[in-house]
């Protein structure tokens, strides 16, 4: 195999080793529109039993899509501003505490909501951390 021509699976083992988690606490879900494939990386987290978005990239291939992915958490996802979010699920009393890298807060925002009906969980605050 060379180094400049990835595999799919390849990229898939690159991008589960980065975050250091079980097989099933990353999820890559796909979506190909018009000859677009778009893949969206969510994570899992055991602490509160909810998955996140992690970032969502897309190519003209599979391969593609996984190359930019990987691209951004490589270079990009250290350029963009960390968020906490503060929820608890409706009805509950635990309160848990998330962190995400965004543009913006209404991009953290957005990976905190993908896919989940936004009625079964509360935001109490979104905090933008302080840069180190």
């Amino acid at each position: 195999m060379s180094l400049d021509h990835p595999t799919e699976e390849r990229l898939l083992h690159d991008l589960r080793g980065y975050f250091g988690y079980a097989d099933d606490q990353v999820e890559f879900i796909w979506s190909d529109t018009e000859g677009v494939h778009e893949v969206a990386l969510f994570t899992y987290n055991p602490r509160h039993t909810h998955r996140f978005l992690f970032h969502k990239s897309s190519g003209s291939t599979r391969i593609q899509a996984l190359q930019s992915l990987l691209d951004y958490i490589q270079t990009h996802r250290d350029r963009e501003l960390s968020y906490t979010i503060q929820w608890r699920v409706a009805g509950e009393l635990e309160f848990h505490t998330s962190y995400f890298s965004a543009g913006n807060i209404l991009m953290a925002l957005d990976k905190f909501f993908a896919g989940r009906d936004p009625h079964t969980v509360q935001v109490f605050s979104v905090m933008l951390n302080p840069m180190s």
